[in-house]
């Protein structure tokens, strides 16, 4: 590296030590559960994975967030979206496309296609299995043993290569011991929850656990066409896990099963100047008509007000059985640990969606899918030497999907574009990835410590995609294609000060996201293009500090990151029968820059504090695309998903009440506005839409709950608010091809009570 490349190293390192001031307190991330305090006073010990190692927190050279279930428990929190603020530079939203879908951005690094032909830009893993598609990724919080986020790109230890980041989530595994645990929950919009583990005594070298979650509720739009809310969740996921310890060998299998129905409905934002379902013609002075038939008032609306008011004439409704089974094994063989993790996951999903959200009989769809994967990761570890310690492996992926969509148009675009009563297309995807990888860590002193690894990857899909449903041959797509990549990771620190887990480091990791192949075309030229992989070049200098006795631990992190031939996917109108098509391609290079701060402190006996801040530049260097048939340059628009502020803060009391303990928490999370779409303006096609521009979110949450013990069991009873500012707004938006355009809101506030049992 020359010394020019090391400027915007030390710029970030000095922007780290000035955030840190400003600040104020200092901290790190949150605590995860059963963990020892490090001293009477002091903050637990977290223990993480993030380099497939156990190690502290603070001892640990990434930027990685650890979340407490037990935190998220006192917060209510229904699903993965309440890591948003409080974790820096992390935004998950639901995309209302699809089962249990999240459009998920990890400093400012997203990819939000539902369609299983594309790779998600962050990963989320269970119990170290990959999900190789974004249905699926909006998980409810159950039976969690730890949470980690892990944040620029990833490719050298977990799973498939990716961008932006992983979502760790690890579930609990049996004690061994009978044991139950159950809550029960109700709340307003409808909110219905039970969750029950049961353990069961150990049977020899045999333990087993049987878990189920069903949750169900209404949602917050009313649906003025079919005069009634729309927009309810019912889910069920249930299994069983069993666990076999015998001498150095460890297995631990779970079956899990997942049957959920979602009623879709969204918000309809299409406008007289840009969208074809609100045109207007004069049919005499002073007279306008709408030829569509809509009517007036779902034109032209006022997105922050009316989000909530929908029109949908056809009752959207996403349906989605799975099966998934996980074998985790380690074996301690020779001071070396053999790690073996291989997962089967199926679903069959079917998704009726009014896409152009009006009254009218315009445009929707109902697509029938199926998707499958397997997936197979050998890692072994240990220390070559006294200084030096490693971990290696391999990693095999394969998925397939099929996919039949049926188009319904509406009656004007029959008449004006010639457009059949149906469309739709039917599509057959299969995808492999393998691997190998390895890192080596170097203990060259006490205090200095090198890591390097890389990861080499093997990419194959193809696809036939019967793009006009004609069963014709000379009419499908068969295009298939193949990449392959080395991504290389290096990071050097220093620990200082008289504990250990004082650290400073530097590192440098290439992520890789592979190329592939158009699900979503609609013609036979896009169905036959592939697009290429993406690479990710991240710099990082972090700091991590611990003082005061241990009771205050602070974390702060600068980075750059540089994207080349960034994948982006494009809604653009399509010829006869289609009318529009979504087609991904390498259209972009961009650079975001970013700060990373948190901080936790035990200011008191059963008083914690907690934060966490993430500042953002995020720009396109350039971005040429096709816009009215002329090849221009929209790199003025915003990233999508890319606040320039994210902040948290949050407290913790315990204190003891008569014969239980009263447990106290509330948090404050900001996300400041950010673009949603990446869509041009119909004015002006150099800068996003504006009707995707998602104001600030400012969300307060609070709870209190009484523990006590009775007869031998623990019980908790306790109440929650969620937003209880009741801060409305946008959550997505998606302007279609000059068609019309959708949108998304975000939850209004939201309340209720828990009653949970444990003995």
């Amino acid at each position: 590296m020359n010394r020019s490349s090391h400027m915007p190293a030390r710029n970030l390192l000095a922007s780290c030590a000035t955030a840190a001031l400003a600040f104020g307190i200092p901290g790190t991330a949150f605590a995860q559960d059963g963990q020892q305090a490090s001293m009477s006073t002091g903050l637990e010990d977290i223990i993480v994975s993030a380099r497939r190692r156990a190690e502290s927190i603070q001892d640990t050279p990434v930027a990685v967030t650890a979340i407490s279930p037990t935190e998220l428990a006192n917060a209510a929190a229904p699903d993965i979206r309440d890591l948003v603020g409080r974790t820096p530079n992390l935004v998950i939203d639901p995309v209302n496309a699809g089962p249990s879908a999240a459009a998920i951005s990890i400093r400012g690094i997203s990819f939000e296609d539902i369609e299983k032909s594309f790779d998600p830009a962050v990963g989320v893993l269970i119990d170290g299995v990959y999900i190789g598609t974004n249905t699926g990724q909006l998980l409810d919080f159950f039976d969690f043993e730890s949470i980690e986020v892990l944040r620029g790109p990833q490719g050298t230890l977990f799973g498939r290569n990716t961008s932006a980041g992983v979502i760790s989530i690890q579930r609990t595994k049996p004690t061994g011991e009978l044991g139950v645990r159950a809550k029960a929950t109700i709340g307003d919009y409808g909110r219905r929850e039970l969750r029950g583990v049961v353990n069961l005594p150990q049977f020899g070298i045999l333990s087993l656990k049987g878990f189920w979650l069903h949750t169900e509720g209404d949602d917050y739009y009313d649906n003025v066409t079919l005069g009634k809310e729309h927009g309810g969740r019912r889910y069920d996921n249930y299994g069983a896990t069993a666990r076999i310890q015998s001498g150095d060998l460890e297995i631990v299998a779970t079956y899990d099963r997942v049957n959920e129905r979602t009623e879709i409905d969204t918000s309809a934002t299409s406008a007289t100047a840009s969208d074809l379902i609100c045109l207007q013609i004069p049919v005499a002075p002073g007279v306008l008509i709408r030829p569509t038939g809509i009517p007036d008032n779902q034109c032209d609306r006022n997105i922050k007000d009316d989000l909530y008011t929908s029109f949908s004439n056809v009752p959207g409704v996403a349906r989605n059985e799975g099966d998934n089974i996980t074998i985790g094994a380690d074996y301690e063989l020779g001071g070396l640990l053999v790690s073996s993790v291989t997962a089967w996951r199926t679903s069959k999903e079917s998704v009726r969606q009014d896409f152009d959200s009006t009254s009218i009989d315009f445009f929707d769809t109902f697509r029938d899918q199926t998707y499958r994967q397997f997936t197979q990761e050998l890692r072994v570890s240990g220390q070559a030497t006294d200084t030096i310690d490693f971990v290696a492996g391999a990693y095999y992926f394969n998925s397939r999907y099929t996919l039949d969509q049926t188009t319904y148009f509406g009656p004007f675009l029959q008449a004006v574009a010639g457009l059949p009563a149906q469309g739709g297309n039917i599509v057959d995807h299969y995808s492999k990835s393998t691997a190998l990888f390895a890192d080596v860590q170097w203990q060259i002193t006490e205090q200095l410590r090198l890591s390097v690894g890389g990861r080499y990857t093997w990419d194959e899909k193809r696809m036939s995609n019967d793009v006009f449903k004609t069963g014709i041959t000379a009419l499908i797509a068969t295009p298939k294609a193949d990449w392959s990549k080395f991504t290389p990771r290096a990071s050097i620190d220093y620990s200082f000060g008289e504990l250990s887990n004082n650290l400073i480091y530097a590192s440098f990791a290439q992520g890789y996201r592979a190329g592939g192949l158009n699900g979503r075309a609609q013609t036979l030229a896009s169905a036959n293009t592939p697009y290429d992989p993406e690479t990710v070049d991240s710099y990082e200098l972090g700091l991590k500090t611990q003082f005061w006795e241990d009771r205050i631990t602070f974390n702060v992190a600068g980075f750059i990151t540089k994207f080349n031939d960034k994948q982006e996917e494009v809604v653009i109108p399509a010829p006869p029968p289609a009318g529009q098509e979504t087609v991904v391609q390498n259209a972009a290079k961009a650079t975001i820059k970013g700060i990373e701060a948190e901080f936790r402190a035990r200011v008191a006996e059963g008083l914690t504090l907690n934060g966490a801040l993430g500042i953002l530049d995020a720009k396109y260097d350039s971005f040429n695309t096709l816009v009215n048939g002329v090849v221009t340059d929209i790199s003025n628009r915003d990233l999508r998903r890319a606040p320039d502020l994210s902040a948290a803060i949050g407290a913790d009391y315990v204190v003891p009440v008569g014969s239980g303990e009263l447990a106290l928490a509330a948090s404050f999370r900001h996300v400041s506005k950010l673009q949603t779409t990446i869509v041009g303006a119909p004015t002006d096609p150099t800068i996003n839409d504006p009707r995707g521009l998602a104001q600030a979110r400012s969300l307060l949450d609070a709870s209190a709950a009484y523990t006590f013990d009775l007869a031998g069991a623990k019980l908790r009873a306790s109440i929650f608010g969620r937003n209880l500012t009741d801060d409305r707004g946008l959550s997505s938006t998606l302007p279609v091809g000059g068609l019309f355009t959708f949108s998304a809101a975000r939850p209004p506030r939201t309340w209720g009570v828990e009653l949970g049992i444990e003995f």
